[in-house]
C-alpha cells in the first residue's frame, strides 16, 4: 500500500542518567522511507493526481498551488517518495530555562528536467511527564496545551532515570522529497 505516515511518537532512546541539575540530550536515528508509485489520472482543474504503487493499490494527491510545475505531470509518470523523520529530545530540570516554542514549515520545487519537491516540517514543544508505565513500557506526557499524550517506548531501559514531573522538549522533524521520472 502506498502511504507516509507521520509517526509522532516519544522516542525515548539512549537515555543516560545525569545528575538532576544537568540537561540530557538525545537524538534518535532518523528513519527514511522510500516508496515509487505511477501517475494513473492527472486531474489539471482539481490539482489532483492518482498514484498506483508496485502493490496495486492507489492514492490521491492534491498539488498546492505553490506547486507551481503541475501542469508538466503525465499519465505513466512514476514518482518516488522519500520520507524522513527523527526526534530529539531533552530532558531538563522542572524549573530549567524554557526553550522557545517554534514551528518551521518549507516547501521547495526542484530545478530538475521534470518536476518534484522537497517538503519539510520541524516543531519543537515542551511536554511535563505524567506517567510512566515500565511494564507496558509507555510514558504518558501533558503538552503545553493540556493533551494528554501517551505513546509506547521500544526499549524499557530507556525510561530509566525520568519520573513524573520531568519536563521534556521535543523537536520533531520530518520531510517529503518527490522526484518524477518519465518512461522513455
Amino acid at each position: 500500500m502506498i502511504s507516509v505516515t507521520r509517526n509522532v511518537t516519544i522516542l525515548l532512546m539512549c537515555v543516560v542518567v545525569l545528575p538532576v541539575s544537568a540537561q540530557r540530550t538525545v537524538t534518535t536515528p532518523g528513519e527514511t522511507l522510500t516508496e515509487t508509485a505511477t501517475i494513473t489520472k492527472v486531474d489539471a482543474v482539481k490539482r489532483y493526481v492518482v498514484l498506483r504503487g508496485d502493490d496495486g493499490s492507489e492514492i490521491g494527491v492534491f498539488a498546492p498551488p505553490e506547486f507551481t510545475r503541475f501542469n508538466e505531470l503525465r499519465t505513466g509518470d512514476r514518482v518516488t517518495f522519500t520520507y524522513y523523520e527523527s526526534t530529539v529530545f531533552r530532558v531538563r530540570p522542572a524549573h530549567g530555562a524554557k526553550p522557545a516554542i517554534s514551528e518551521e514549515v518549507a516547501a521547495t520545487e526542484s530545478a530538475a528536467a521534470l518536476p518534484g519537491a522537497t517538503f519539510s516540517h520541524q516543531s519543537t514543544q515542551t511536554v511535563t511527564v505524567d506517567a510512566i508505565d515500565r511494564d507496558a513500557p509507555s510514558i504518558t506526557v501533558v503538552t503545553a496545551d493540556r493533551r494528554v499524550v501517551s505513546r509506547k517506548v521500544e526499549d524499557r531501559s530507556l525510561l530509566e532515570g525520568i519520573k513524573r514531573g520531568d519536563r521534556i522538549d521535543i523537536t520533531y522533524t520530518d520531510a517529503l522529497l518527490a522526484n518524477v521520472t518519465r518512461a522513455r
